[in-house]
């Protein structure tokens, strides 16, 4: 390359950024190779009973699901009786009720053609089942709001399962708990609600553990968590605070398409990625940053805790009021209130898998809902700042940390697009070319083989080839639903939606398997 074409190449967008997504993926990759060689190791050797038995008040926050009530009583019932003085409160909500009237007046309209899952993702297949019937008795082409919802009031609540579920359970049993939350809050305050009624002598040696009702976290997960907790009060004297069950995602195929499923195969590996990639490292970094003595006032980081399998002290849980209830999402925000109070989060050294979306219409709207949470900072720093939690400096820092996350997210599509072309188009120069390409294989090809042999199924190159793709089609698609969040927002004004953006409805029963034993 002569010096002129040097100099050109310097001068070049295409370069610099091919060269800084290949920069910042190769990093990944490297944080996803140490990530695997620190977690889901073997169980180390002894009798993991020995140690004392942790004490859990498992909450499980639930909302139109009453397909998932008696598998999850099934599951979490039988695992908490060898955790003595362990609870399990199942939290209903009367936000129930009145959304099934916002969905009647939805549905008023609607044809037989659109009584479809991945129209209506909050009704039940027996329920979309009846209105349909009920549609065809009429003989119209289309239902009436008023015929809708008497067919949904033919049909149980969640709350009217759980009560019908708990009563088959032994009358003595004081294990189990149902709490129904009047207000109109969503998850966080049936979170909130739930930890109020508990009475818990020693706050500080018992957790409140947060899971979805469609999680299934294994006696062996709870073992070792046990093993992990007495081995840090051993070495600091107390329990940890907060304690972080980080999640794989899996698909169960549900959806017809083959090219549907192909593409939420990828999106479940690139969110697995993420995982590994991000959300543990920076766990980690976090945790031993608050815990050192440090001269420096700044914050140790930005903490970002996830709903799912987030297991907090019971005393540290009331000394940052619960979860944030004036934000639209509520983990990541308490992450927030973590970092202000300078509290440790502990990322356990096993994960676990849970169900992934099925649809691209419910991958869409999931990845917008999550990505709420970054929009939700601001908030969080107006609201703390205002009463007193944390320095101006702090919540700065916060933002911007918060900020460069969200922008990352919005960036993953766009970039991934870019240097997809620069590889592949015809004219890219050959040190922009291999920028690109290197920025591609270290966010698709190098991580899926790390992931599968550490998994023991070393992968032929056919199946690098498709799992690849399959990712690679993921992280196009990675930054639409963030996306569409952010322009709904400026369209409408509001990021609150009448109906929350939810299902946790599975066709196919909700997976099983942990990944800590691997």
């Amino acid at each position: 390359m002569n010096t002129k074409q040097h100099k050109s190449l310097w001068r070049s967008p295409t370069w610099w950024i091919a060269a800084a997504v290949a920069a910042r993926n190769v990093n990944g990759l490297r944080q996803v190779r140490r990530t695997l060689a620190w977690a889901d190791r073997p169980a180390p050797a002894g009798n993991r009973r020995a140690v004392e038995p942790m004490v859990l008040h498992v909450i499980v926050p639930v909302l139109r699901e009453q397909q998932q009530i008696a598998a999850a009583l099934a599951w979490f019932v039988p695992l908490l009786r060898d955790l003595p003085g362990s609870t399990l409160t199942l939290v209903t909500t009367a936000r129930e009720e009145t959304e099934r009237h916002h969905l009647a007046a939805r549905l008023a309209g609607a044809t037989a053609a659109d009584l479809t899952v991945e129209r209506f993702p909050q009704l039940t297949g027996d329920e979309l089942t009846a209105l349909g019937e009920a549609l065809t008795g009429t003989g119209e082409g289309s239902l009436t709001g008023a015929l809708a919802a008497e067919v949904l009031s033919g049909f149980p609540t969640t709350a009217d399962v759980v009560s019908a579920e708990l009563a088959r359970l032994p009358q003595s049993d004081p294990l189990v708990r149902h709490v129904h939350y009047r207000g109109g809050g969503r998850k966080a305050a049936q979170v909130n609600a739930a930890v109020e009624q508990l009475a818990i002598a020693d706050a500080d040696q018992e957790y409140i553990a947060v899971y979805d009702v469609d999680s299934r976290p294994s006696r062996e997960l709870l073992e070792r968590t046990a093993v992990f907790l007495a081995r840090r009060r051993a070495d600091g004297g107390e329990l940890p605070c907060v304690v972080q069950q980080s999640a794989r995602f899996a698909t169960q195929s549900a959806a017809d398409a083959w090219w549907e499923r192909s593409l939420c195969r990828g999106a479940a590996r690139a969110q697995t990625l993420w995982t590994l990639r991000r959300e543990i490292p920076n766990l980690r970094r976090y945790a031993d940053a608050a815990r050192r003595p440090h001269t420096d006032p700044g914050l140790p980081g930005l903490a970002q805790t996830v709903g799912h399998g987030l297991l907090v002290r019971v005393d540290v849980f009331r000394q940052v009021g619960g979860l944030p209830t004036f934000t639209v999402l509520d983990d990541v925000a308490f992450g927030y209130r973590l970092t202000l109070g300078g509290v440790p989060v502990d990322s356990l050294p096993f994960t676990t898998t849970v169900p992934a979306a099925e649809y691209v219409s419910e991958l869409l709207a999931q990845s917008g809902r999550w990505f709420q949470s970054y929009l939700d900072y601001p908030q969080c720093a107006a609201r703390w700042h205002a009463e007193g939690h944390g320095r101006r400096r702090d919540h700065a820092a916060a933002l911007t940390i918060g900020a460069y996350r969200g922008m990352a997210w919005l960036l993953v599509s766009p970039a991934t697009a870019l240097c997809l072309a620069l590889a592949l188009g015809p004219r890219t120069r050959l040190p922009v070319r291999a920028a690109a390409a290197t920025a591609l294989w270290a966010a698709t090809v190098a991580p899926v083989r790390a992931l599968a042999t550490v998994e023991g199924r070393p992968l032929t190159g056919r199946e690098t080839a498709a799992r690849s793709a399959e990712t690679l089609a993921g992280l196009l698609l990675k930054s639409v639903g963030p996306l569409t969040a952010l322009s709904r927002w400026v369209v409408t004004g509001t990021r609150h939606t009448t109906l929350a953006p939810k299902s946790n409805r599975r066709t196919a029963p909700s997976t099983t398997t942990d990944r800590e034993f691997a």
